[in-house]
């Protein structure tokens, strides 16, 4: 009994020294826990007084700029409306005189152009008279002629100049045949046009160009069934010369120039002096136009396939605009009858501002321009002579609606600091806490 109550003495004792400990400490942290408090709120009044810093001062923008007599203030923003957009758009500056302004434009800015001097291909060639596969199908050159989707299956042999083909039965694909074709040695290449549904057949020379067709009775000859034979003079291809054009999509190597390329492999040329290269045994003239489309060359290309002719126009404007190329390496530009070609210079802007008279004439490089800080932009002609009663009429207006939105702005942000202030120097209404700015003079007197 004796050693368990000095236990329980002991324990009781531990305890009791326990929360002495915990009470001296307790009063040892009170400082700390009030600056911690302190602290606390300080942040917290530290915050608040930020806050009104950022809303007093976007008061503060909104007042300067309601109180500014600078060419940019709100008082002198402007709205412009055109008469005719089809014609002249404009947008009005700061500052911009009030008026209406009476526009007769007589020429717009146009860039330089250049074209082929000629077609690039004049040789003799031949296309399918009509889409050669039954209703909106397409041929699948990659398979044999039975299984490429023809109404009927070409059969027996076909004659080009002096080369005659093997049984058309033996060629594992369509595109086989065609690639015997425009072997060396034989005087023409032929194509299939997918999006046509359409065979192009082109002499490689100046000379006549003769095919033919062997079958069997009651068979289908290849030209037959490409729609390339004429029906009132057999074997005669449709029209003499300049049937095609070239083939855009073909390797460069394959495409049946009047010119024959020099190079077999790259090459190089210059538009606007910026060189551009090119690869001729796995570019196709579609790439080469892709590329100088998306160079610094300032010019915008397309092959024209009514014509024939590579065109190429210059994305600048004005009456010095103009368009320079030449052959670096190889002979491209030459095949594509460019090198020797003159280019079409630029023209200037025409027209006039609030005046009938030729004297008035404004001449400008581009058909975007600024004049007295209104930005016009020129769309369309609308005048074949300045004395014309027709024009395009701009009205400048102040601005109203962006001067109220600006004071409906400082409005709001006015209310908002003020009854920021107010929920900060008055008591809580919950709490019953007096706010962070009570009792400080600078916002309740």
């Amino acid at each position: 009994m004796a050693v368990s109550s000095s236990i329980t003495s002991a324990f009781s004792s531990s305890s009791a020294l326990n929360s002495l400990v915990n009470q001296f400490m307790a009063l040892e942290r009170r400082p700390l826990t009030t600056l911690n408090t302190q602290k606390t709120s300080l942040n917290s009044s530290l915050n608040i007084h930020s806050d009104l810093k950022t809303k007093i001062s976007d008061l503060l923008t909104l007042s300067r700029e309601l109180g500014s007599t600078e060419t940019t203030a709100i008082y002198n923003s402007r709205t412009s409306s055109s008469g005719d957009e089809t014609k002249i758009t404009a947008s009005a500056g700061s500052g911009a005189a009030v008026g209406t302004y009476q526009i007769r434009v007589k020429q717009l800015a146009t860039g330089a152009s250049l074209q082929s001097t000629a077609a690039l291909l004049t040789k003799p060639a031949t296309i399918s008279s009509s889409k050669v596969a039954p209703g909106s199908g397409t041929i699948d050159v990659t398979k044999s002629f039975a299984n490429a989707g023809f109404g009927s299956t070409p059969t027996g042999t076909v004659t080009i100049g002096s080369w005659t083909s093997a049984d058309l039965s033996t060629y594992t694909s369509v595109q086989t045949f065609m690639d015997a074709v425009n072997a060396a040695g034989v005087d023409a290449n032929i194509y299939y046009n997918k999006t046509e549904d359409k065979f192009y057949l082109e002499s490689k020379t100046a000379t006549a160009l003769t095919f033919s067709e062997s079958v069997a009775g009651g068979s289908t000859g290849f030209f037959t069934q490409v729609k390339m034979r004429d029906t009132t003079t057999p074997y005669a291809y449709h029209g003499t010369t300049d049937a095609t054009g070239v083939q855009s999509n073909v390797i460069l190597n394959n495409t049946n120039f009047d010119t024959a390329l020099t190079s077999t492999t790259t090459g190089k040329f210059k538009i606007n002096g910026v060189e551009i290269s090119y690869d001729t045994s796995t570019d196709t003239l579609d790439a080469v136009i892709s590329r100088i489309n998306s160079s610094t060359a300032n010019v915008n290309v397309f092959y024209d396939t009514s014509l024939d002719k590579v065109l190429i126009k210059s994305k600048g404007a004005g009456s010095t605009d103009t368009i320079t190329l030449s052959d670096v390496t190889g002979n491209l530009m030459n095949v594509l009858k460019l090198d020797t070609a003159s280019a079409t210079s630029g023209t200037d802007a025409k027209l006039t501002i609030n005046s009938t008279s030729a004297s008035d004439e404004i001449t400008k490089s581009s058909n975007t321009f600024t004049i007295n800080g209104i930005s016009y932009t020129l769309k369309n002609t609308n005048v074949t002579a300045y004395t014309d009663t027709t024009c395009t009429t701009i009205t400048v207006k102040q601005d109203t609606s962006a001067l109220q939105s600006k004071i409906n702005d400082f409005l709001t942000k006015f209310n908002a600091v003020t009854q920021y202030i107010k929920d900060k120097t008055g008591l809580d209404a919950y709490t019953k806490a007096r706010g962070v700015f009570a009792g400080n003079t600078t916002f309740t007197s």
